[in-house]
């Protein structure tokens, strides 16, 4: 096995996490953010791709083999959730990789760490939305939700509020990478992404022309490297 199972305590929900066996010491460490109801084991196909880099991969509350509570599902809890592992992990100096809607988990978070050395945004604006009962509607009508696991969606939705964090893009001193998919399917607008611009310190946008929201399709290659390039810069800096 190329990877452990780990849990970290959050509240009093335990998390769990993955971590590579791995461990090349000159190389930043990374640790994936999921988004809104995928879990830990999802990509660890494309985080292998980054080997002997050591990578971290999390089921945030409600999620994977994660405990699901029956209220707790704001934006705050799931911040906690992630300094849950990387206080367990006992990590410092490493990269939060956080596709969609972990990305405004991510900003949030990252906006009060001082441990980390860098951040990759991908295709999703820097806000958290007010979920509407549809969404949640939908995702329990197409049946791949277990059924022990069904109050989170609800929870999440009904504990969502609409939260600008441009002011937490301000308080975010390392580098960051956002990438955008080029299609009409794409999450973050061009409006979007010209507040990233705005209001981060220092910022690469790398947009992946044929890509819609799932950034590793058509091109998995290439959407690998424009992350690799961004962690051999981190990688280089003292």
């Amino acid at each position: 096995m190329e990877f452990t199972d780990r849990w970290a305590k959050s509240g009093n929900e335990n998390i769990h996490y993955l971590e590579s066996t791995h461990n090349d010491h000159p190389l930043t460490p990374l640790i994936y953010v999921p988004g809104a109801l995928n879990y830990a084991e999802q990509p660890v196909g494309l985080l292998r791709e980054f080997e002997p880099r050591k990578w971290f991969s999390m089921s945030l509350r409600g999620r994977g083999k994660s405990d699901g509570p029956g209220s707790g599902y704001a934006l705050k809890n799931h911040v906690r959730d992630i300094e849950a592992v990387v206080v367990h992990s006992q990590l410092r100096d490493y990269c939060l990789l956080a596709y969609s809607m972990g990305v405004p988990y991510a900003i949030k978070f990252a906006s009060k760490s001082p441990g980390i050395k860098g951040l990759i945004l991908c295709d999703y604006p820097a806000k958290y939305p007010a979920i509407p009962e549809s969404w949640a509607e939908r995702i329990l009508s197409r049946g791949y939700i277990q059924k022990e696991k069904e109050h989170a969606v609800t929870g999440i939705q009904r504990e969502s509020q609409s939260t600008d964090l441009c002011p937490e893009l301000k308080e975010i001193r390392v580098p960051v990478l956002v990438i955008k998919g080029g299609t009409a399917d794409s999450l973050l607008t061009e409006a979007d992404t010209g507040l990233y611009r705005e209001n981060l310190q220092s910022v690469k946008i790398a947009q992946l022309a044929e890509s819609g929201h799932v950034l590793w399709e058509p091109d998995r290659e290439k959407f690998l490297q424009v992350i690799k390039e961004f962690l051999g810069e981190l990688d280089r800096l003292s």
